[in-house]
């Protein structure tokens, strides 16, 4: 039998003496270096390939017995755990302190932020819609499935959401109105009462919309960009992907219509100067992920109604949320269950920047937007010279400060992801604190650290409330594969945002003025 290095395991009984040691960091490679994730202080240190080693069988140990599996001799362990020593005295890495709570603006100025910090209330302007998308929350087929409704919100609940907004702002930063459906331009009329009474009541303000466009005329297009909205239309690429998915209630492709109200929105931007008011939201689904993605790059280079550079936003189709096992982040059980895991919009930008790297071609891509968010949760991630004493909520908001989702009965959600969980309040008697406070934060918290503890993307981590929650309360089970497709989304970003920093460091100072949108 194979007999573990001493030193070797000292040092790993030494990691073990504040819990699992795969919760410290994460390593992670390129095809030229060895990199390693402190999780404490944020720091990534280049290795060489024995330190490399020891630190990933550390990290990936379910016990001792695991370390006899390292294809090391005794010279290059020495050598490893030598290096890592003077790494942990003089960068202060593999220390991170064992997380025992959560912390941020929810639990420190909840009731504060809420009095006077909210920017945002989107609008359920109606329940109705002209199609009838596979994907959608309201299809059967859909696990939080909502029957399509035939409510339209009236102007008194809207006026209520909107006099919410102008007493629970004046702090905010910027204050914001959005549209939502169903498909929000069937109830027009209110969206226009909306922005005018808005106007009245605020000094600046922006709005925003998500339509299929198939409803837009000129004089809607006129309205809205007029009135400098921001425009999403869902729009899943060429015809053939589009129509896949979104079909009319008779049951026909939808491509065509909303191409027509596209194209109207693109040339009323153009005749009054606006810049950059629409953009695209794609939604792909599978299992032709490849096909797919390049047909749909291929239609926004071709099509010459698309203006080039036009925002993208893209996603693969969400079922909504679904029972699912927990393993410890970095375990032989995760490993196995996520073996052939892999993000198909990642694989597919990666290859298709390489080929046109070999044939020395620039143009911008529509996962641009998509890739620049995961490279800015790299570069502008919490980065400290000695670790973290405190760990936030993941990517949290304060609950209610960021959006308000307002139903068209009033009913006040986190946002329009949430699907059914419980409100955090109504229009007629405002912001239901200690429900806030008990479910979304301190219940929160209550579950989330008990798996967050073990996990060395906790302060990488982007996730929320969506795919967390049922009608009751927590529901963590639905969140575990979640977590598993965040780690490996981060761990992708790692390996993108340093395969750049090999080869180009000067492309990510364009990141110090960049922000999350």
């Amino acid at each position: 039998m194979v007999a573990v290095n001493n030193r070797m395991k000292d040092l790993y009984d030494e990691l073990c003496a504040s819990g699992r040691p795969g919760r410290l960091g994460k390593v992670f490679k390129t095809e030229r270096n060895y990199y390693f994730l402190d999780t404490g202080t944020g720091k990534v240190a280049c290795l060489k390939e024995n330190v490399y080693k020891v630190l990933k069988c550390f990290m990936q140990s379910d016990s001792c017995e695991d370390l006899k599996e390292l294809d090391l001799n005794d010279e290059e362990i020495d050598s490893a755990i030598n290096e890592i020593k003077e790494a942990v005295k003089a960068e202060h890495i593999l220390s991170a302190p064992v997380l025992k709570t959560l912390t941020g603006s929810a639990v420190t100025h909840l009731k504060e932020t809420l009095e006077s910090g909210v920017e945002n209330v989107t609008l359920e302007v109606t329940e109705k819609c002209n199609l009838r998308c596979k994907y959608c929350i309201y299809n059967p087929s859909h696990k939080e499935y909502r029957e399509f409704g035939r409510r339209d919100m009236s102007w008194d609940t809207a006026k209520k959401a909107i006099d919410l907004l102008i007493n629970h702002s004046k702090d905010a930063e910027q204050v914001h109105i959005g549209f939502y459906g169903g498909e929000p331009l069937l109830n027009f009329g209110l969206i226009k009462q909306a922005v005018e009474y808005a106007k009245r009541n605020f000094k600046e303000i922006t709005f925003a919309m998500t339509t299929n466009a198939a409803l837009v005329t000129d004089e809607i297009a006129e309205y809205l960009l007029q009135n400098d909205f921001d425009i999403i239309v869902s729009l899943d690429g060429p015809e053939d992907i589009h129509d896949a998915n979104r079909i009319t209630v008779e049951g026909t492709g939808s491509f065509h219509k909303t191409v027509a109200g596209a194209k109207i929105l693109l040339n009323t931007q153009n005749r009054l100067g606006k810049q950059s008011k629409i953009s695209f939201n794609m939604v792909v689904s599978g299992p032709d992920y490849d096909e797919n993605y390049n047909k749909i790059q291929q239609f926004l280079e071709h099509e010459d109604w698309i203006p080039k550079g036009i925002m993208v936003l893209t996603a693969s189709v969400d079922h909504g949320p679904k029972d699912s096992e927990y393993f410890i982040p970095q375990s032989t059980q995760e490993r196995e269950f996520t073996d052939g895991s892999y993000d198909p919009l990642n694989e597919w930008d990666l290859n298709y920047r390489r080929e046109m790297k070999n044939s020395n071609e620039k143009k911008g891509l529509f996962s641009d937007g998509v890739m620049d968010k995961g490279m800015l949760i790299i570069h502008k991630r919490l980065l400290s010279e000695y670790p973290v004493k405190a760990y936030g909520m993941n990517g949290c908001c304060v609950p209610g400060q960021r959006r308000i989702y307002v139903t068209v009965d009033g009913k006040f959600l986190l946002c329009e992801k949430v699907g059914n969980i419980p409100d955090i309040g109504n229009v007629d008697t405002g912001f239901d604190f200690e429900g806030i406070q008990k479910l979304y934060v301190d219940d929160f918290i209550d579950n989330a650290k008990e798996y967050c503890k073990d996990c060395w993307a906790v302060n990488l981590c982007t996730m929320c409330y969506v795919n967390c929650y049922d009608q009751e309360g927590p529901h963590f089970s639905y969140r575990h594969n979640s977590c598993r497709n965040e780690r490996l989304y981060l761990e992708n970003n790692l390996v993108r945002y340093h395969i750049a920093l090999e080869e180009n460091p000067e492309e990510l100072m364009e990141y110090n003025e960049k922000g999350f949108r």
